[in-house]
């Protein structure tokens, strides 16, 4: 089957439609572009329908049902495309991603490893192969590091007249060398970005390691190592945008834009699409983690300025908490290491809360990072004291990561509308779960971590989301990986592994399906235009080479993504010379 050698319609087939039933919408002058038909089309609608054709015009989906159907939509100029049973969905939603940043931080020699041999092997080559005057890289792990966070005098070793800067998996570290330290001018005498936040790590002495803590500390350093700026980071950015529709996404919900001015970010975004390059929605976020700015007049603002057609400003991203593995993530229960350790929050809970509730009061929704339970349960009390405070309105607020989620919140969800977001690929005993995570929080509430089957049990809506390029063990962005790894709770290539959380914490196909089209579409307010394929919406769809629901789930990451639609524009077609 290819689309570039698509079925032109004959004069047969035009009088054997007289004959079809009455379409879901007739017109009397057909015009349709494409008609797909002889597949299984799993719509995603609230029905859960399973059509055997679709049809297209323009951008939008004008008929779905049966190939009689069709009579009604098909016309001369109307390409039928032969899917020979193939699988049809939604094209892929992306629930959080930082689509922008990744061509900032997914640069340079990939670090993921858990042996330490490897990792330094792979910077050795990076260096004696690349001339560049800065070496970059992204992916280093936590797990491998039991003793103490790598150090500068490490990478000196390999490498001391140039500056190095790697990203750790998560995004919120890096690891560089004295070179880059000594460029930055960061010494003992340097304060640290925002105290008990971003910060450099040191020695006892006071003396920056090489191992430095958070985005604004990360781009303090960063910044004085190269010129960051649009061009620069477009590069990367176009390129992972073709990797993306290659994966079957059609649209994302950007978490926030680093590295760049959040204009600068949207600038650049629309600025692809003028040039018909780009294959993806995107709905982008003002990042608020500063509590001395108020976000609401910035927000406001990125609505105004950015409302095309596939860019989108619309969202307030609170950053609340960081992570488990720096003891920065808001928890109900002490730390069970450090038990007397308690983070403040990024925003402080009173500033939080009154920002949201104004923010609501605009018709802004919000997107939250919250880590810990405790970060969870505040956030679901500022939305619900928004709703108290606000008249009705169509709200999609939303929290993301949810990696702890107090039992006694999971009904919260669903009562307040309040969409749950996580990643697929996190859900698993991989190696920072079996160390980190249960040194800090132990095995029981380790082993409750990400409970979107329980929020799903409870009448919440879940979606999946990838926070690509970052991760707590291993960086992806492919929905089909996502979905495997939330039905198996298991990685791909560590199957030997139990499921985090046993066999209650898996889900179905079909709620991992949702959480990746129609779920994740109405958690960032688009769900009236994509998501499901129904007649009026986007005509944004993939087409899988093997039927999901037939296949071993073991196998659903390794399926192949034959084309992917999206508006009714081809932007990944695998057949293609």
């Amino acid at each position: 089957m290819r689309f570039g050698s698509l079925i032109t319609l004959t004069a047969a087939l035009l009088v054997s439609a007289s004959t079809f039933t009455f379409a879901q919408n007739p017109r009397a002058n057909p015009s349709t572009d494409f008609a797909l038909i002889n597949g299984q089309i799993h719509t995603m609608d609230e029905n859960g329908t399973v059509a055997e054709a679709i049809a297209i015009e323009g951008d939008e989906i004008v008929y779905v049902g049966d190939a009689a159907g069709l009579g009604d939509v098909i016309g001369l100029g109307t390409e039928v495309i032969d899917l020979e049973g193939r699988m049809v969905l939604p094209g892929f939603v992306d629930g959080h991603i930082h689509a922008a940043a990744g061509g900032l931080i997914m640069l340079g020699v990939d670090l993921q490893t858990d042996d330490k041999d490897e990792l330094f092997a792979r910077i050795r080559e990076q260096v004696q192969s690349n001339d560049d005057d800065l070496i970059l890289g992204y992916g280093v792990r936590f797990n491998p590091w039991t003793d103490g966070n790598p150090t500068a005098a490490m990478l000196d070793e390999i490498e001391s007249d140039r500056p190095m800067f790697f990203w750790a998996i998560d995004g919120h570290a890096a690891w560089v060398n004295s070179k880059a330290l000594e460029m930055a001018k960061i010494d003992k005498d340097t304060p640290d970005t925002v105290p008990g936040f971003a910060f450099f790590e040191r020695d006892d002495e006071g003396n920056p390691t090489g191992w430095i803590v958070e985005v604004p500390a990360q781009l303090q350093v960063l910044s004085a190592l190269l010129d960051i700026e649009p061009s620069f980071i477009a590069e990367g950015v176009e390129m992972w945008m073709g990797r993306f529709a290659a994966s079957g996404i059609t649209a994302v919900h950007d978490h926030g834009i680093q590295g760049l001015g959040q204009d600068e970010g949207f600038q650049m975004l629309q600025e692809f699409e003028r040039e018909g390059k780009l294959p993806i929605r995107v709905v982008g976020s003002w990042y608020w983690n500063d509590p001395s700015i108020d976000p609401i007049p910035g927000t406001m603002e990125l609505r105004e300025n950015y409302n095309s057609e596939l860019v989108k400003a619309k969202y307030l991203k609170i950053n609340m908490d960081g992570g488990d593995d720096k003891w920065t993530a808001l928890m109900v229960d002490p730390y069970v290491d450090e038990p007397d350790n308690i983070p403040n929050p990024i925003i402080p809970y009173d500033i939080m809360e009154d920002a949201v509730i104004r923010a609501d009061a605009a018709g802004i929704d919000v997107t939250c990072h919250c880590f810990g339970d405790l970060a969870v349960r505040k956030v679901l009390d500022a939305i619900e004291a928004a709703i108290e405070a606000n008249p009705p309105r169509d709200r999609h607020h939303k929290i993301t990561h949810g990696v702890y989620i107090h039992p006694d919140d999971f009904e919260r969800f669903g009562e307040l509308g309040v969409t749950y977001d996580s990643s697929g690929a996190w859900m698993s005993l991989d190696p920072l779960m079996q160390t980190i995570a249960n040194s800090r929080v132990g095995e029981e509430r380790r082993d409750n971590a990400f409970p979107a089957a329980n929020v799903i049990a409870a009448g919440g809506s879940f979606s999946l989301g990838s926070d690509w390029p970052v991760s707590g063990y291993v960086s992806e962005y492919r929905p089909l990986s996502s979905i495997e790894a939330a039905v198996l709770r298991q990685l791909d290539g560590r199957k030997d592994v139990p499921p985090l959380g046993g066999e209650s914490a898996r889900l179905t196909l079909d709620q991992a399906l949702r959480a990746h089209t129609i779920n994740a579409a109405h958690g960032m307010g688009m769900a009236d235009d994509i998501g499901s394929l129904e007649v009026g919406k986007k005509a944004d769809l993939v087409v899988l080479n093997e039927n999901l629901l037939d296949i071993d789930p073991n196998d659903i990451s390794e399926v192949d993504v034959l084309y992917t639609m999206m508006g009714g524009r081809l932007t990944h077609d695998s057949t293609a010379d």
